[in-house]
């Protein structure tokens, strides 16, 4: 599973900014020294070639960006949603609704957050602290029971319950 942060993806742009520079300047030194005389439309076309790699790169990164962002304002307000039934839950105060159902509710979106993370979706930032929160949730004893339950059906949510245990 990655572990992918900002510092990480900063640290790749960067790497990727000075690799294109050094194949543009390696290229028009190349052609240079082997070919003897370098037209300016050739040495125009290169850095042109790498100017193009690296802007699709960064709309790349910018796209991968976006898709976090409207990822974490998902989960996040699915979770508001939840929210308000699970500290019902957690006082043993009376819910319209079935108390089960809610919890379910929280564990698919729990793992459905470690499975966009497990692909690199969601930065570890995030995912630590949407993780010491299922892990408060989990101290709740009718959310670990539910959580146990589920737990045993080796199938499902993902293989959350490898990385987030419920005992």
């Amino acid at each position: 599973m990655p572990a992918v942060t900002v510092r990480d993806l900063r640290r790749r742009r960067t790497t990727v900014a000075t690799v294109v520079f050094l194949l543009v300047a390696f290229g028009i030194l190349w052609w240079g020294q082997v070919m003897g005389d370098l037209d300016g439309t050739i040495a125009l076309g290169m850095i042109g070639a790498c100017a193009t790699v690296y802007i699709g790169l960064l709309n790349y990164w910018l796209q991968r960006d976006k898709v976090m962002q409207d990822l974490f304002t998902a989960f996040n307000a699915r979770y508001d949603r939840l929210n308000g039934d699970l500290l019902a839950i957690q006082k043993g105060v009376y819910m319209d609704g079935d108390p089960d159902r809610v919890i379910l509710d929280y564990l698919n979106l729990c793992a459905e957050e470690y499975f966009w993370y497990t692909r690199g979706r969601i930065d570890t930032a995030i995912w630590l602290a949407w993780r010491n929160g299922m892990e408060n949730w989990l101290q709740v004893p009718a959310v670990r029971e539910v959580a146990r339950r589920e737990a045993a059906q080796r199938d499902s949510y993902y293989g959350l319950f490898d990385t987030v245990p419920v005992d």
